[in-house]
């Protein structure tokens, strides 16, 4: 299931189209995979507990194993550098309004909504 947090962070092309863009990444279907269809790239939180964060293209979702597993979506970007720059933003607000910054403490599960159950 795909979890949303409550303050999601996006770039400009996102937001003008926010409902569509969760609507497309929630579908995570084989035929996103097509070239012409609008990918996005995701900030989540990472699976393996030794990482923080994961940046994944949306095309990625089709496979078997995101449809087992809970993503945790914290930010969505039309680009990949725009992912980047996000995570940094991040960051760096972070670090710069307390030293002893913990992201694993920012991004708990209970500030994640469900997102809303799409038929195939």
């Amino acid at each position: 299931m795909i979890y949303w947090y409550d303050d999601l962070y996006m770039d400009q092309p996102v937001r003008r189209e926010e409902e569509k863009c969760r609507r497309t990444i929630e579908k995570r279907s084989f035929w996103q995979k097509l070239p012409w269809k609008k990918n996005y790239y995701i900030i989540m939180l990472a699976n393996n507990r030794e990482n923080l964060f994961e940046i994944m293209n949306t095309s990625e979702m089709f496979f078997r194993y995101y449809g087992y597993t809970d993503i945790y979506i914290i930010g969505v970007s039309r680009h990949y550098e725009g992912a980047v720059e996000m995570f940094r933003r991040i960051m760096t607000e972070g670090y710069r309004k307390d030293v002893g910054f913990d992201p694993r403490q920012l991004f708990l599960r209970e500030r994640f909504q469900p997102g809303k159950t799409v038929r195939r």
